[in-house]
């Protein structure tokens, strides 16, 4: 370790510490200060810095009483680091200026102070001038040297107390969203191996991890994490090509790691720890055979890059400032570019910057998940309070101008309320679209085919809550599009298709609903197999006339597989009910759209929340219902001559020359109406589960959002109806759930 690599520390940490937002440090701040202050005590003790060594010590034990919560008055603590960095700045600068350092009141008093608010002792140096020393004897008699092993050793943190589990909690809960983090950018720099910001954004996280867990004396973790950390620099630094052993290794890093940070989490929470069954030896030497890798280019290109990008030098420019550092070796690329007239100190300045940047552009901040939801269900009660004073007005005459424009002025206020606050808990897609791009990876290599994985709108919004319900969906539609839909590479070369198949996840808004493709390249379904198996399974009448679309959707009932056998992935018929229940139950739908030899696609609609329901609300008798406006196709008053009785379906209603089964709310629920006849009352035609049918209703009172209510445990289970809504007036009004309404319908028909 030389001066120059010493001086990058000691800058870097001087640097980050002045991207700092507020006077306060978070836990991985903590960890990045914590394993730079590791490099430089460890570069001190090689150089022979003694003073920087004490210095930098003090910091490191500075920090960790810091997060411990252990000092009395944490203002002070930040200030003493702040001067901390500076010291150590002043002593590496005039320890290259006059061959050594001296020290000086200046230090001697940082000590002192560090000593009075954290107890800290240097293991090296001597007590400070004019005191007596630790073991009582002469006043400013010199201290013995420690052993140098003894001075480089870190100061052994305190055990961890019961005070200090939420210190753990949160570092658990942080390395679960690194590890989110690293398993998203790997397989973004699977695609753009050369991409030295998804190297970067990778290194991170293991760097964040390692640092915390060697305070908290987590050592299998803090190894493994220095492990990937260590071959990650490497690549970063162009010692190291990335490739697919490589994209391998640090993925089952990552598992091994959330592995071992969830039995520490099991432990807390008073669980069975799993047996340690994480053998880490082959892991490592894994890892180990990798730094051996092949040499890339020089990481100063990245710089230029940079530089390039923001338009501040042109290609050429690069190309002579690449040349000028190849005449002298050991020049940086800056350096020549701002020497050969190339480009400003500041541009330069500025792309390093970027280079080294480990900040978000954006601020956020943690807030619990139930004090989120408290306040979105706050605001829907707002918002039916809201509809109670409208409708409480509608019925009073007033001319208070004043009065009105107040009033309209919180309808607005309340509205915009309930868009932001509603906005809180979306999310990207991106994740789970993450997620299962890791899924297929695993699967691909599991099954011997190769697939590539296409992403579009990845930044398609959906609630936080809906995205958990919808995980498991999404698995079962690509494991069967990974082991049904793709074939293997000899079959798809025989059929004259490229060797390696596609797996298109496409997220879109369409009305007032998240649209999610799952759409494949493969072999597409085969109708006929599909009408033999359902006949087999008397699922289905021999003879009788299905269009396509009905034909695809009967692979949707259980027990109903086309798969010539059983692999660990699928082939038992029971998955894509479990795709068809969970759509259900998340008020969504479900097309599917096939052609052979060109594939399959499984297009999923789901509403964008699960709080709000947008509604028309109807009339039956003295009751009122809420029909989901995505379920209603055209509402209208037929014509006598349309209605007819079909022998065996019952009544029919001729809708544009399509019969319709006609269903009568007030005989399914049994309401007196005085509307007997279709043709006295109003049919709204609703679609579900891949049909349509005609609803008779009394009257359409109007539109609406409602916020959505459940009915409790005690009548959740009511076929037909998905759940209640408080309307205008205070009363309570049925959602219709449309595809159990008309399985209620069939089954009393």
């Amino acid at each position: 370790m030389d001066y120059e690599k010493l001086t990058v520390l000691v800058d870097r940490i001087a640097a980050d510490f002045l991207f700092l937002s507020g006077r306060e440090l978070d836990i991985p701040a903590a960890g990045g200060f914590l394993n730079i202050l590791e490099g430089i005590i460890d570069a001190a003790g090689q150089l022979g810095l003694t003073p920087l060594r004490e210095v930098g010590s003090g910091i490191n034990h500075l920090l960790e009483q810091t997060i411990m919560d252990n000092l009395p008055d944490k203002a002070a603590g930040f200030d003493l680091f702040e001067r901390g960095i500076s010291l150590m700045q002043e002593i590496l600068r005039d320890s290259q200026q006059r061959d050594g350092f001296e020290r000086t009141e200046a230090m001697e008093g940082y000590l002192r102070a560090l000593g009075d608010l954290t107890g800290y002792r240097p293991a090296v140096g001597v007590s400070p001038a004019g005191s007596d020393t630790e073991a009582g004897g002469d006043a400013g008699a010199e201290a013995p040297a420690a052993p140098l092993e003894e001075a480089d050793a870190k100061p052994a943190p305190a055990p961890l107390s019961d005070q200090d589990e939420s210190l753990l909690r949160d570092f658990i809960t942080e390395s679960f969203e690194y590890i989110e983090q690293i398993e998203i950018n790997i397989l973004n720099l699977e695609q753009s191996p050369e991409d030295k910001e998804f190297i970067n954004a990778i290194f991170r996280p293991f760097h964040s991890i390692k640092g915390v867990a060697s305070f908290l004396n987590l050592d299998t973790i803090r190894d493994l994490s220095h492990s990937l950390e260590n071959l990650l620099d490497k690549a970063r630094n162009g010692e190291l090509k990335v490739t697919p052993p490589v994209i391998d290794v640090i993925l089952d890093g990552a598992d091994a790691l959330k592995s071992l940070i969830g039995r520490v989490r099991d432990e807390l929470d008073g669980k069975a720890a799993a047996p340690a069954g994480d053998d880490l030896t082959e892991l490592r030497e894994r890892i180990h055979r990798l730094e051996q890798g092949q040499e890339v280019e020089p990481a100063a290109k990245l710089v230029g890059e940079i530089l390039l990008d923001d338009g501040a030098i042109t290609r050429d420019a690069l190309t002579e400032g690449l040349k000028a550092t190849a005449e002298k070796p050991g020049r940086k690329l800056g350096e020549a570019l701002i020497t050969e007239g190339l480009a400003t100190p500041k541009q330069v300045t500025r792309a390093l910057r970027k280079q080294a940047e480990q900040i978000s552009d954006t601020t956020t901040i943690r807030v619990d998940t139930r004090k989120l939801d408290d306040m979105i269900d706050m605001v829907g009660e707002l918002v039916i309070t809201q509809s109670m004073i409208q409708q409480d007005i509608s019925n009073q005459l007033t001319t208070d101008r004043n009065l009105m424009r107040n009033i309209a002025q919180l309808f607005r206020i309340t509205s915009g309320l309930q868009r932001v606050s509603t906005s809180l808990r979306m999310i990207p897609i991106k994740q789970a679209f993450q997620r299962m791009s890791r899924l297929i990876r695993d699967l691909a290599k599991d099954s011997g085919k190769q697939i590539a994985v296409e992403l579009v709108g990845e930044d398609t919004e959906i609630d936080r809550n809906m995205v958990d319900e919808i995980y498991n969906p999404l698995v079962h539609l690509v494991r069967n599009a990974v082991d049904h839909g793709l074939e293997v590479p000899e079959e798809r070369r025989a059929a004259g298709k490229p060797e390696k198949g596609l797996i298109k996840l496409k997220a879109y808004h369409r009305g007032g609903n998240i649209v999610i493709e799952i759409a494949d390249d493969g072999r597409g379904l085969n109708r006929e197999k599909i009408l033999k198996k359902a006949v087999n399974n008397h699922l289905l009448n021999d003879g009788e006339v299905l269009s396509d679309q009905e034909v695809y959707r009967l692979i949707l009932l259980p027990g109903l597989s086309t798969a010539e056998k059983i692999t660990d992935v699928s082939g038992r018929g029971v998955g894509m009910d479990v795709v068809k229940q969970a759509v259900d139950k998340l008020r969504g739908k479900i097309e599917i759209d096939s052609l052979p030899g060109r594939g399959t696609t499984f297009i999923t609609s789901f509403p964008l929340t699960m709080a709000i329901i947008d509604g028309m609300i109807v009339k039956v008798g003295q009751q009122r219902y809420i029909l989901p406006t995505t379920a209603i196709r055209q509402a209208l008053r037929p014509p006598r001559e349309s209605c007819t009785n079909v022998v065996g379906k019952g009544q029919m209603i001729n809708v544009m020359g399509h019969l319709l089964p006609l269903i009568r709310l007030s005989e399914l629920f049994d309401i007196p109406t005085d509307f007997k006849e279709p043709w006295e009352s109003i049919v709204v035609v609703m679609e579900g589960d891949g049909k349509a049918k005609a609803l008779m209703v009394d009257e359409i009172l109007g539109k609406a959002e409602v916020v959505i209510k459940s009915l409790g445990d005690g009548m959740k289970n009511i076929r037909g109806i998905a759940g209640g809504a408080i309307l205008g007036d205070g009363q309570i009004g049925l959602i219709i759930d449309t595809e159990g309404l008309f399985t209620l319908s069939e089954s009393v028909s």
